[in-house]
């Protein structure tokens, strides 16, 4: 296993909760099964005082197995396993962690708008969103962002959401997409990177792009934001038709189907005013 992509993993793990010994003796016996405790701490480092403490603790927690005794003997959890089984404990964590909230909330419909600091703090907050999508997600961003959340954008269309992109930069394969295809090195010299995408007509994030830790976005659920950020992007979407000659009437429909009937009220307006005018409506 390449040691870059082995760092990531005991990362990753450290992330869900494990130690990074826990995640170099699982790792170990990956490459290397059955195992003693002795050869497990040969090849992990993980030292020999604290290998067994090690195998016990992922014994229980059900990664690994004794497989013979005397001397025991052990093996991992195959990969695909593994990940089932984290899914199933953090969903049932996740569940019984938002009925507690919930529990003890006192108003739990407040709306939220929470700002997040820092480039990958940015991307993991697009990709919750992404993730959490059951119909729809429309976004405008640069095509770096885009290949950034390919994946869970791919994932989403896989499971039936609408995705639809709109970019002045070129957009990997995915989704429904409306790009101006400018060379991301070409317009960076004019605008910096920002990004606008909206879940299910609910969520939005929105703001700064840039790859700093001082990167600035917002996650809110205020409808009047949300709108705004809609408008914006309509606006975006009508003038690439006008300039391309590409017809995006149906995705600005689409967009605009939660608005008021404009149209309609102003020929009412005019209405009015004909019948106090005492003239014909035009």
């Amino acid at each position: 296993m390449p040691e870059e992509v082995e760092e990531q993993v005991v990362a990753a793990m450290r992330q869900l909760g494990f130690t990074a010994t826990d995640a170099k003796a699982y790792l170990a016996l990956l490459k290397q099964h059955p195992a003693t405790g002795y050869e497990l701490a040969a090849h992990s480092g993980v030292p020999r005082s604290a290998v067994y403490n090690v195998l016990g603790r992922l014994q229980a927690l059900g990664l690994i197995n004794a497989v013979q005794d005397k001397p025991a003997r052990y093996v991992p959890l195959p990969p695909a396993r593994l990940f089932e089984l984290l899914q199933t404990r953090f969903a049932r964590n996740l569940d019984a962690l938002r009925e507690g909230l919930e529990r003890l909330a006192d108003r739990p419909d407040d709306r939220m708008t929470w700002t997040v600091q820092g480039y990958d703090a940015m991307l993991e907050q697009a990709a919750q969103l992404v993730c959490a999508a059951r119909s729809k997600l429309v976004a405008s961003l640069w095509g770096r962002e885009a290949e950034a959340i390919a994946k869970d954008l791919r994932r989403a269309e896989g499971r039936g959401v609408d995705v639809t992109l709109f970019s002045f930069t070129p957009l990997p394969e995915v989704g429904r997409r409306f790009s101006y295809g400018i060379d991301p090195e070409a317009l960076a010299a004019h605008w910096e990177h920002r990004i606008l995408l909206i879940a299910d007509g609910q969520r939005l994030l929105v703001g700064a792009a840039e790859t700093t830790a001082d990167n600035r976005a917002v996650v809110t659920d205020e409808p009047s934001l949300i709108e705004m950020a809609r408008n914006n992007l309509i606006l975006d979407l009508t003038l690439y038709g006008e300039r391309l000659g590409e017809d995006v009437s149906g995705v600005v429909a689409e967009l605009s189907r939660r608005f008021a009937p404009v149209e309609e009220l102003l020929g009412q307006v005019r209405a009015d005013r004909a019948s106090a005018a005492g003239t014909p409506e035009r």
